[in-house]
């Protein structure tokens, strides 16, 4: 059967590193009729043009899209918000259970999300929805993350605020203690006496208003989050 001409039919973009799923995707697509096209490349500019040349009706993007060639993660989150941007409609297919990562992507601009272990049909007749130009998302469980989006933005607004009241001397001893290290430790590497160590954590159980370094470490890592 003749692929169908890339500038003339109506085209769903695969952006997935699942070779098993993705292909799945594409041959059940292709089956009822739909100009499915898997992207080769998972790079976000080629992604980008690529779907500049094919201009999909519907973008579909996993979040985690394997490693670059440095060996850095590719986080789709990031490219849902520059496919948007180019004017496509994006439905983000995932496995991930985290909920702050989906949040994040509706907020870059996606249509919608859904997770890869709904049933196969459900996945198919959303993606026809979001072919067709039918909502993919409810639109209150919408809302509902925009403002999860926003609260955890809010939180880590004030996380910055509230480290960025330790020096940069207190800053390197607190993730001295977040990496295991002891005081003495920490005063050894650095150089210093034990006691000015014991000063710094003083201030920065202060600033932190905490009462233990456990405390303190505990509090960086969620701030961090």
């Amino acid at each position: 059967m003749p692929t169908p001409d890339h500038q003339t039919s109506p085209a769903v973009l695969i952006v997935d590193d699942h070779v098993l799923f993705s292909t799945s995707v594409e041959v059940t697509l292709r089956g009822r009729g739909i100009n499915a096209v898997r992207a080769k490349s998972l790079a976000a500019e080629e992604v980008r043009s690529l779907a500049a040349r094919l201009r999909p009706a519907l973008v579909l993007l996993d979040l985690d899209l394997g490693a670059d060639a440095d060996g850095r993660p590719m986080d789709g989150t990031t490219l849902a918000r520059g496919l948007s941007a180019d004017g496509w409609t994006v439905l983000i297919l995932t496995g991930s259970t985290d909920r702050q990562r989906v949040a994040a992507a509706v907020a870059a601009g996606a249509a919608g999300w859904l997770s890869k272990a709904v049933p196969f049909d459900d996945l198919i007749y959303t993606i026809l929805d979001g072919f067709a130009g039918r909502p993919v998302m409810d639109v209150n469980e919408r809302e509902r993350l925009l403002a999860e989006y926003r609260a955890v933005q809010a939180e880590r607004r004030s996380g910055e605020q509230v480290l960025g009241r330790l020096t940069r001397r207190e800053r390197q001893v607190l993730s001295a203690l977040e990496e295991g290290k002891r005081a003495t430790v920490i005063a050894q590497e650095s150089f210093v006496s034990i006691s000015t160590v014991r000063s710094q954590i003083r201030s920065i159980l202060a600033k932190l208003n905490v009462q233990s370094q456990l405390e303190a470490v505990a509090l960086a890592k969620s701030l961090r989050r």
